[in-house]
């Protein structure tokens, strides 16, 4: 079993890493995916873990050289549920008439980065908590946001392949 990290570089260290797997799998699972849009939000959410690659890898860099204080973790705009959503909600009416039968390997794919994404964000809220520096905790709670709204995404876009007609009739109850 891979231990814990303790310090705050460690912590760093092993987001980048979190972050990197995610970005594999989101590239890897899009090329496989039958579905479109599926195939269309696991391509978003790479981009979104190579934006969260490049601010790890700034906060470490700040950590390291000792100017984390000039860091500002919220001169990014976070991702929300809402803007995830938002930018498949147009794209999925036409969807409907692609899904066909959505095949298991289609479910599992986003049952795995549901899995992914609900670890991710425990890691971020334990890291927050673990963190003295209130920038850092900032961030990573932030982050652990993120990666609730993917979540929420990911689990919208499992209910749409269950079925469709129930995922229309819920539009807005969002």
């Amino acid at each position: 079993m891979e231990k814990l990290p303790k310090t705050l570089g460690e912590i760093l260290k092993k987001s980048i890493q979190l972050e990197k797997e995610g970005y594999a799998y989101y590239q890897e699972s899009a090329k496989k995916i039958t579905n479109s849009v599926g195939k269309r939000m696991l391509e978003r959410l790479a981009q979104d873990e190579k934006n969260h690659i490049q601010r790890f890898i700034e906060m470490y860099i700040a950590f390291t050289n000792n100017t984390i204080d000039k860091t500002e973790p919220d001169k990014f705009e976070p991702t929300t549920f809402e803007s995830v959503f938002n930018r498949l909600e147009n794209q999925l009416e036409g969807a409907v008439d692609e899904l066909g039968e959505s095949g298991v390997d289609d479910a599992e794919i986003l049952e795995m980065a549901l899995d992914l994404e609900n670890t991710t964000k425990f890691f971020y809220k334990e890291a927050a908590e673990k963190t003295t520096d209130p920038k850092i905790k900032e961030f990573y709670r932030l982050l652990a946001n993120e990666e609730q709204a993917h979540y929420d995404a990911l689990q919208k876009a499992l209910e749409f392949l269950d079925d469709p007609s129930l995922f229309f009739g819920m539009q807005g109850k969002l």
